[in-house]
């Protein structure tokens, strides 16, 4: 039985902008619930990234990969591109409901590329590879 990996985990910029959206998009929702609705959030985010650090390949195969519009197949070359300038070739995608968690990883590293809610149709990934963010101590 092979151990656990204990990868390293990184938030790219544009996985940072997204969780800061998502914050701003529940207080105009509703601003009397949206910051126990946002700290249930981190609360789910902090989880996934524990499961992604034992097992980083447990998220199910970009789905956006093969998208056949011209918007989708942009997005997906960014995507690709992206996770190519970070050394980590692997696209996957985590449900945390009610988003979901686009991520690239290798054998021992994982990089946290963007967050949107599941009615959204696309990701916020930037054109630019931006500098990563470590997440390793934050609780």
């Amino acid at each position: 039985m092979p151990l656990p990996v204990d990868a390293s985990i990184q938030a790219a910029e544009s996985f940072v902008r997204n969780v800061r959206s998502a914050r701003d998009f529940l207080r105009q929702r509703d601003e009397a619930r949206a910051d126990a609705r946002y700290a249930a959030l981190l609360v789910r985010l902090r989880e996934a990234r524990e499961l992604l650090r034992w097992n980083p390949a447990s998220g199910r195969p970009a789905r956006f990969l093969e998208a056949r519009s011209a918007q989708g197949q942009s997005m997906s070359a960014r995507a690709r591109a992206l996770a190519a300038a970070h050394g980590v070739p692997e696209l996957r995608e985590l449900v945390v409901k009610p988003y979901v968690l686009l991520y690239a990883h290798g054998n021992d590293r994982v990089v946290l590329l963007a967050l949107k809610h599941e009615s959204q149709l696309l990701f916020q990934v930037s054109w630019l590879v931006p500098p990563l963010e470590s997440s390793e101590h934050e609780s």
